[in-house]
Protein backbone atom coordinates (compact mmCIF):
# COMPACT_ATOMS: atom_id res chain seq x y z
CA UNK A 1 0.00 0.00 0.00
CA UNK A 2 2.49 2.19 0.40
CA UNK A 3 4.69 2.05 -2.21
CA UNK A 4 1.68 2.46 -4.63
CA UNK A 5 0.48 5.21 -2.34
CA UNK A 6 3.96 6.77 -3.10
CA UNK A 7 4.60 6.11 -6.78
CA UNK A 8 1.07 7.70 -6.86
CA UNK A 9 2.66 10.86 -5.75
CA UNK A 10 5.58 10.99 -7.15
CA UNK A 11 3.40 10.78 -10.86
CA UNK A 12 0.81 13.06 -9.39
CA UNK A 13 3.42 16.08 -8.52
CA UNK A 14 5.76 15.03 -11.01
CA UNK A 15 3.76 15.72 -13.96
CA UNK A 16 3.32 19.31 -13.17
CA UNK A 17 6.70 20.01 -13.39
CA UNK A 18 7.20 17.98 -16.48
CA UNK A 19 8.58 14.50 -15.36
CA UNK A 20 8.48 11.66 -16.83
CA UNK A 21 6.51 8.88 -15.37
CA UNK A 22 8.38 7.04 -12.57
CA UNK A 23 8.31 4.68 -10.12
CA UNK A 24 10.74 3.23 -7.48
CA UNK A 25 12.17 1.14 -9.96
CA UNK A 26 13.04 3.93 -13.57
CA UNK A 27 15.28 0.59 -15.17
CA UNK A 28 11.92 -0.57 -16.07
CA UNK A 29 10.55 1.99 -18.11
CA UNK A 30 14.38 2.65 -19.56
CA UNK A 31 14.73 -0.81 -20.25
CA UNK A 32 11.03 -1.45 -22.55
CA UNK A 33 12.37 1.99 -24.34
CA UNK A 34 15.89 0.22 -24.70
CA UNK A 35 14.08 -2.84 -26.49
CA UNK A 36 11.71 -0.97 -28.51
CA UNK A 37 8.91 0.02 -26.33
CA UNK A 38 8.75 3.44 -27.62
CA UNK A 39 4.93 4.48 -26.93
CA UNK A 40 2.47 4.24 -24.38
CA UNK A 41 1.11 1.05 -26.17
CA UNK A 42 3.97 -0.80 -25.00
CA UNK A 43 3.01 -0.46 -21.89
CA UNK A 44 -0.55 -1.31 -22.20
CA UNK A 45 0.58 -4.75 -23.91
CA UNK A 46 2.78 -5.50 -20.85
CA UNK A 47 0.13 -4.87 -18.45
CA UNK A 48 -2.22 -6.87 -20.57
CA UNK A 49 0.21 -9.57 -20.77
CA UNK A 50 1.31 -9.64 -17.25
CA UNK A 51 -2.98 -9.79 -16.26
CA UNK A 52 -2.60 -13.08 -18.76
CA UNK A 53 0.22 -14.26 -17.35
CA UNK A 54 -1.69 -14.23 -13.75
CA UNK A 55 -5.11 -15.61 -14.57
CA UNK A 56 -3.56 -18.42 -16.47
CA UNK A 57 -0.84 -19.39 -13.93
CA UNK A 58 -1.91 -17.98 -10.67
CA UNK A 59 0.20 -18.47 -7.46
CA UNK A 60 2.26 -20.74 -9.33
CA UNK A 61 3.38 -17.99 -11.83
CA UNK A 62 5.95 -17.17 -8.79
CA UNK A 63 7.51 -20.52 -8.46
CA UNK A 64 8.12 -20.39 -12.59
CA UNK A 65 9.79 -16.78 -12.15
CA UNK A 66 12.03 -18.17 -9.47
CA UNK A 67 13.37 -20.59 -12.03
CA UNK A 68 14.32 -17.93 -14.12
CA UNK A 69 18.14 -17.87 -14.86
CA UNK A 70 19.69 -14.85 -13.05
CA UNK A 71 22.50 -14.51 -15.79
CA UNK A 72 19.61 -13.23 -18.07
CA UNK A 73 18.28 -10.93 -15.70
CA UNK A 74 21.53 -9.36 -15.08
CA UNK A 75 22.08 -8.76 -18.47
CA UNK A 76 18.79 -7.25 -19.07
CA UNK A 77 19.63 -4.73 -15.64
CA UNK A 78 22.71 -3.92 -17.55
CA UNK A 79 21.56 -2.85 -20.28
CA UNK A 80 18.84 -1.10 -18.85
CA UNK A 81 21.23 0.92 -16.82
CA UNK A 82 23.56 2.13 -19.69
CA UNK A 83 20.20 3.20 -21.34
CA UNK A 84 20.08 5.23 -18.03
CA UNK A 85 23.30 6.52 -18.49
CA UNK A 86 22.79 7.73 -21.87
CA UNK A 87 20.54 10.26 -20.23
CA UNK A 88 24.45 12.40 -19.95
CA UNK A 89 24.35 13.28 -23.82
CA UNK A 90 21.04 15.15 -22.72
CA UNK A 91 22.91 17.31 -20.48
CA UNK A 92 23.44 21.08 -21.70
CA UNK A 93 27.32 21.40 -19.86
CA UNK A 94 29.61 18.83 -18.30
CA UNK A 95 29.29 20.37 -15.06
CA UNK A 96 25.74 18.78 -15.16
CA UNK A 97 26.43 15.71 -16.57
CA UNK A 98 29.37 15.55 -13.39
CA UNK A 99 26.46 16.46 -10.81
CA UNK A 100 24.50 13.76 -12.57
CA UNK A 101 27.17 11.06 -12.13
CA UNK A 102 28.26 12.25 -8.73
CA UNK A 103 24.49 11.66 -7.28
CA UNK A 104 24.33 8.68 -8.74
CA UNK A 105 27.37 7.27 -7.42
CA UNK A 106 26.76 8.64 -3.96
CA UNK A 107 23.28 6.58 -4.18
CA UNK A 108 24.60 3.63 -4.93
CA UNK A 109 27.49 3.89 -2.23
CA UNK A 110 26.18 5.45 0.37
CA UNK A 111 22.86 2.75 -0.15
CA UNK A 112 20.30 5.93 0.17
CA UNK A 113 18.80 7.83 -2.99
CA UNK A 114 17.99 10.79 -0.58
CA UNK A 115 22.01 11.55 0.05
CA UNK A 116 22.40 11.22 -3.40
CA UNK A 117 20.05 13.56 -4.06
CA UNK A 118 20.87 16.38 -1.26
CA UNK A 119 24.47 15.73 -2.42
CA UNK A 120 23.39 16.79 -5.81
CA UNK A 121 21.73 19.76 -5.01
CA UNK A 122 24.26 21.24 -2.99
CA UNK A 123 27.12 20.11 -5.60
CA UNK A 124 24.82 21.65 -8.16
CA UNK A 125 24.64 25.01 -5.65
CA UNK A 126 28.08 25.28 -5.76
CA UNK A 127 29.26 25.15 -8.82
CA UNK A 128 26.58 27.52 -9.94
CA UNK A 129 28.14 29.85 -7.04
CA UNK A 130 31.91 29.10 -8.75
CA UNK A 131 30.19 30.65 -11.59
CA UNK A 132 28.93 34.21 -10.00
CA UNK A 133 30.90 37.46 -10.54
CA UNK A 134 31.14 37.73 -6.99
CA UNK A 135 34.28 39.63 -6.67
CA UNK A 136 32.78 42.87 -6.12
CA UNK A 137 32.10 41.11 -2.71
CA UNK A 138 35.87 40.67 -2.16
CA UNK A 139 37.54 43.91 -3.59
CA UNK A 140 37.87 43.00 -7.22
CA UNK A 141 36.67 41.76 -10.70
CA UNK A 142 37.82 39.62 -13.24
CA UNK A 143 36.42 41.93 -15.82
CA UNK A 144 38.99 44.48 -14.21
CA UNK A 145 41.93 41.76 -14.29
CA UNK A 146 41.14 41.45 -17.77
CA UNK A 147 41.08 45.17 -18.42
CA UNK A 148 44.38 45.53 -17.21
CA UNK A 149 45.83 42.53 -18.65
CA UNK A 150 44.50 44.11 -22.21
CA UNK A 151 45.92 47.34 -21.06
CA UNK A 152 49.58 45.97 -20.64
CA UNK A 153 50.11 44.06 -24.00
Amino acid sequence: MKVSVSVGLMNFVGCWFGAMPCCHGAGGLAGQYRFGGRSGASVVFLGLAKLVLALVFGNSFGRILGQFPIGILGVLLLFAGIELAMASRDMNSKQESFVMFVCAAVSLTGSSSALGFIVGIVLYLLLKFRELDCGACFGSTRKVKDEEASLIG
